[in-house]
């Protein structure tokens, strides 16, 4: 049993981590919900206890042995060597370290292994909730050799964040009422709309989130000359992502023996007969599953469009995953 912290706990993401905390009964006597000020005073639930979100820049890390960051890069960049410092092991969801070569990046069940061994004050990076799903998806097609994949994506607003929810929701009733409908969040209008690019462009007119996938896949699944080509729109959804993928292997395989790969990865694949032959976004949300459907094969090009819970599958349960293997793994013992 141990005490631990969840930063940005007010968040969306940060109150998925807690509620999975407690419905995967992670052994701990004492949860700290901590968060910046403005979000003092307030209170998220963990199981059916109610937790007051303590002010992170008045929060004492020397209370925990490890500390879950969902609070974004600065405040990681920021609070995380002070953390580290205390001899806490943090488990961070955010761009901060995710490139950095002495940190492992890690989806437990794809590379879980990189959390063997680590030592007191560790830091473990969990990749972008885009890139999780899509990762688990195309590590069985590993050993078929995989050369080449090309995803588009379909990312709800909820991957902004609270206030992106509330806009999509204020625009889409302005517009009912016969009212303007100003954007603040995004920069165009998001309701009934969809926006082409999420975050901004480079020197090559990759968009921060295209080469976030770009970057990320290639470090999780061990392949640093896959070449990835990614494009990436923001849609008129609160939850739930989507992803159309192609992804290129070098050994041909039947369609029967990919369907077997990708169930033994624990994926759930979905057939003609299933749910009409495929799973939304708001199908895909409120469960931990990654959805498989329209998988169609053309000589040794594999497509398929993937559907998961962005905040609770993509962004919190591989943090809660990696809290538990570092228990596994004898770190607090």
């Amino acid at each position: 049993m141990m005490q631990i912290a969840v930063v940005g706990a007010a968040g969306l993401i940060g109150q998925a981590v807690l509620e999975l905390l407690a419905e995967r009964q992670f052994p701990v006597s004492r949860v700290f919900a901590v968060d910046t000020a403005e979000h003092d005073g307030g209170t998220v639930s963990f199981g059916n206890l109610e937790l007051d979100v303590r002010q992170l820049d008045e929060f004492s890390f020397e209370n925990v042995a490890m500390a879950i960051f969902v609070a974004g890069a600065d405040i990681a960049r920021q609070y995380v060597p002070e953390a580290r410092a205390a001899g806490v092991a943090v488990i961070d969801f955010s761009s901060a370290f995710r490139l950095d070569e002495e940190v492992p990046l890690v989806v437990t069940p794809i590379n879980g292994a990189l959390l063997q061994g680590l030592a007191e004050g560790a830091l473990v990076s969990v990749p972008n909730c885009t890139v999780t799903p899509l990762a688990l998806a195309l590590a069985p097609l590993l050993p078929l050799g995989l050369e080449r994949v090309t995803v588009a994506t379909y990312q709800s607003v909820s991957g902004t964040g609270q206030k992106a929810l509330e806009e999509l929701a204020e625009q889409t009733t302005a517009l009912f009422s016969h009212r303007e409908a100003e954007p603040a969040v995004y920069s165009k209008r998001i309701a009934f709309n969809v926006l082409p690019q999420i975050g901004e462009l480079d020197e090559e007119g990759v968009a921060e989130e295209e080469r976030s996938i770009m970057n990320e896949l290639t470090r999780v699944l061990g392949l640093p000359a896959l070449r990835v080509e990614a494009s990436c729109a923001r849609v008129p959804v609160f939850f739930g992502h989507g992803w159309a993928v192609s992804a290129e292997v070098r050994d041909d395989a039947e369609l029967s023996n990919i369907i077997t790969r990708f169930k033994a990865a624990g994926l759930q694949v979905v057939s003609r007969e299933q749910h009409g032959g495929h799973v939304t976004p708001m199908e895909a949300t409120g469960n931990e599953a990654v959805w498989v459907s329209r998988l169609r094969k053309n000589g040794k090009s594999i497509s398929f469009w993937l559907a998961a819970d962005n905040v609770r599958t993509g962004a919190a349960l591989p943090c809660v995953m990696a809290a538990e293997s570092l228990l596994k793994a004898g770190l607090f013992e």
